[in-house]
């Protein structure tokens, strides 16, 4: 196959893969952000990673559990994946818009708190300047049965002392 030929080719089956992926995702009744004209904002009141993608039905759920916390200060959501369940090390990613205002730190502990227990977790900066948690984040999803879909919505409580998160699940079912 000549030169231009291959690239013509490979145009062709780039265009293809685009255009599957977007029927996958019509068909499936997912929401990403920039379908709806939002970066990281899907939910009012809620603050998500850029690249979230929510089928409909967990948009709902979750516009009904953030009304239900009632918070003071915006939450902060993430769907479980196989770095936060899995990986080596197994870590929450927390976006650098949320972690610059309620998390102004570089390197502290973070308590998860979830039905009357509590983890203390390692929360550090990454050269992205997000933060991401780290040690007792494996415990914590252990301890909480979270599987791939789940979604973990982080409520920042006000405690002068220390960082204090109540951390509410929503089951992917």
């Amino acid at each position: 196959m000549s030169g231009r030929s291959y690239d013509i080719a490979m145009r062709n089956s780039q265009d293809e893969k685009k255009k599957r992926k977007q029927r996958d995702i019509s068909r499936q009744g997912t929401v990403k952000p920039s379908e709806e004209g939002l970066k990281a904002e899907l939910v009012p009141g809620c603050i998500l990673p850029s690249r979230t993608d929510l089928t409909r039905l967990q948009k709902n759920i979750l516009i009904e559990k953030v009304k239900a916390i009632n918070s003071e200060t915006p939450i902060y959501g993430y769907v479980m994946n196989n770095s936060s369940i899995h990986g080596i090390p197994c870590t929450v990613e927390i976006s650098k818009k949320y972690a610059d205002v309620y998390l102004p730190f570089e390197d502290g502990t973070v308590v998860l708190q979830h039905h009357g227990k509590s983890w203390n977790v390692r929360c550090c900066l990454t050269k992205q300047n997000s933060k991401r948690f780290l040690k007792g984040w494996r415990q914590f999803a252990g301890d909480n049965k979270l599987h791939l879909g789940d979604i973990c919505l982080f409520d920042l409580l006000k405690d002068k002392k220390k960082y204090v998160m109540d951390v509410h699940i929503i089951r992917r079912k």
